[in-house]
């Protein structure tokens, strides 16, 4: 029974982190909007409520269009309004055409990726209609690739090639499932630990000298700190490649030492783990692979998105997105607040006074009440109905929040309260890893910091790289 356990519970650790690195892979999507993908449609054929009913077809919910929009907020007083032609009501219909007004534009929600999809394509089908989002799958495969050839060029140096190979797999299985590039510079650290450790591979005490080494601690371990600031979850899973990195090992050990009891005579190295260098001339050496391997993860990060970018600039239609304030040109969440000032104080404003106007801070309506005094005569009171501040921004926000359709409101709110509208053409993801450039720099100086730390401490003793 002890046999069985030894081998069953590393096998079902190795299993269980394969078949979560292959669940929650993840592919990059470019996204104009947060939450949502644009779906664009031209055609000379199908009307809006055509496109919703393909949609629908395919499963697609929830989505935002033109004709299922409705006044936002309504004044209890006077429910029914006329709206001029600057109105925010009819500014808003822009957010519903490309920059050319030649494309019907819907905002389908993002978890409906795959029916979005297939809408495309029944969509794109029909005569005179071309259908297209803003977003498109875009996985960085350079970034792991690096790393796989990286770690093909440790194993030609390694002297223990079968069980340095297995287990390199999990950390570039990692690399693979994950498109973050610091993942894939992480893969790299980890693999030159790995190939540090098998140079002490099954010689007396390789395993105790292996955990006192720095090098191979911090190589193994400084991803798992790193990649937080890019993604807590990812760096999650580098932990978990590493466990099944240490099962995978342990398996290996266990099987070469049941084929080493089948002979008699059992070779072992006259040399133990104490008396070999863990980086030694060839180590030091690659210290500098080691760092221009994540040098050419950096460059793949920059050169890979401005690629993307060109190609996506100039192949879709400039949708509504959220944009930088210069580029403004489309009604925001100050519009919508303003816009309710409106609708909701023009009962209380004065006849002839302009419907449609930009609200002051702290501007006030008030209900003219009349109060009867003790000695009989009448005192005209002023009761503030509505104070146009914070508070009532608040309002506005919670009523948004609140509407029981899909609203371009909720959409715009879910951007932030301050993000301003405009059109652009959507972007490559490449480039969407937060704090990508800067985490590369740190990995960068990894393998740079640990080769001084080895020179200088040879040096200090007298002793030759």
């Amino acid at each position: 029974m002890k046999f069985e356990v030894k081998y069953t519970v590393p096998a079902v650790v190795c299993l269980l982190v394969l078949v979560l690195l292959c669940q929650f892979r993840s592919v990059p999507m470019t996204q104009l909007w947060k939450g949502y993908q644009v779906l664009y449609v031209y055609s000379q054929t199908l009307s809006e409520d055509d496109v919703l009913a393909v949609l629908d077809k395919h499963g697609c919910h929830d989505v935002i269009s033109r004709s299922n929009q409705h006044v936002p907020l309504l004044s209890p007083v006077a429910p029914i309004q006329a709206q001029n032609e600057d109105s925010y009501i009819f500014r808003r219909n822009l957010f519903f055409t490309d920059k050319t007004q030649n494309a019907l534009v819907f905002y389908v929600p993002e978890n409906q990726t795959s029916m979005l999809a297939l809408s495309v394509l029944e969509l794109s089908a029909f005569q005179g209609t071309a259908a297209g989002t803003d977003g498109k799958s875009s996985f960085p495969f350079v970034a792991p690739l690096i790393s796989c050839l990286f770690a093909v060029a440790l194993c030609f140096f390694s002297k223990n090639r079968m069980p340095f190979l297995l287990s390199c797999v999990f950390p570039l299985l990692f690399a693979f499932s994950q498109p973050l590039y610091s993942a894939a510079a992480g893969a790299c650290l980890c693999v030159f630990a790995l190939f540090l450790f098998h140079r002490l591979w099954k010689r007396a005490g390789f395993l105790r000298v292996a955990l006192n080494s720095p090098y191979i601690l911090v190589l193994f371990l400084a991803p798992v700190l790193v990649i937080l600031f890019s993604s807590p979850l990812v760096s999650v899973f580098y932990a978990l490649s590493c466990v099944a990195t240490v099962s995978v090992l342990y398996l290996y050990y266990l099987f070469d030492k049941k084929q080493e009891a089948r002979y008699d005579f059992k070779p072992v190295f006259i040399r133990s783990a104490h008396m070999m260098p863990v980086v030694g001339h060839l180590g030091i050496r690659l210290f500098g692979a080691l760092a221009i391997s994540i040098v050419c993860i950096l460059a793949a990060y920059h050169f890979s998105g401005a690629v993307s970018n060109l190609a996506e600039s100039a192949a879709r239609p400039s949708l509504p997105s959220p944009v930088g304030s210069a580029e403004s040109s489309l009604a925001n969440m100050n519009d919508v607040v303003n816009w309710s000032w409106n609708t909701i104080t023009f009962p209380y404003r004065k006849i002839g006074e302009a419907q449609f106007s930009e609200p002051a801070e702290n501007e006030s309506v008030a209900i003219t009440d009349y109060v009867e005094n003790a000695d009989g005569t009448i005192t005209v009171v002023e009761n503030k109905a509505y104070v146009f501040n914070a508070q009532f921004r608040d309002m506005v926000y919670n009523s948004v929040e609140k509407l029981d359709y899909p609203a371009l409101e909720k959409m715009m709110l879910k951007q932030g309260k301050h993000t301003s509208f405009g059109y652009a053409k959507s972007t490559g993801a490449s480039s969407s890893e937060k704090f990508g450039s800067l985490l590369l720099l740190v990995f960068i100086a990894v393998p740079i910091a640990l080769a001084v730390y080895y020179i200088v401490g040879r040096k200090r003793y007298g002793l030759s790289i």
